[in-house]
């Protein structure tokens, strides 16, 4: 495997680890209907998500193998997870538009 194509992969995985631990905390959402994840503006969350993933840091938790014991980077991605993100189901939103 390439470099570039094994940096790519460990960035995706923690993107993948640090969605998750947004979804069970409440700084993203994901919609019921069709699957958009999206940021539910849920400021006060992102400290439960700092401290959520510093329990699995501290727990060795398999989930977090990715990171190699790095809470920094960890928190920093969780940081930005919700950059770029809509603060709403695309497909919600373009349906009312329609009604």
């Amino acid at each position: 495997m390439d470099t570039t194509k094994e940096i790519g992969t460990e960035q995706d995985g923690k993107r993948v680890v640090a969605m998750d631990i947004a979804l069970k905390v409440g700084l993203l959402e994901k919609c019921e209907e069709h699957g958009c994840v999206y940021d539910a503006m849920n400021d006060f969350a992102l400290e439960d998500a700092f401290r959520f993933a510093d329990t699995l840091m501290a727990q060795s938790d398999p989930s977090v193998d990715v990171f190699v014991g790095n809470r920094r980077r960890l928190h920093h991605v969780i940081e930005n997870i919700r950059s770029g993100m809509p603060n709403c189901c695309p497909d919600c939103f373009y349906a009312k538009q329609k009604e």
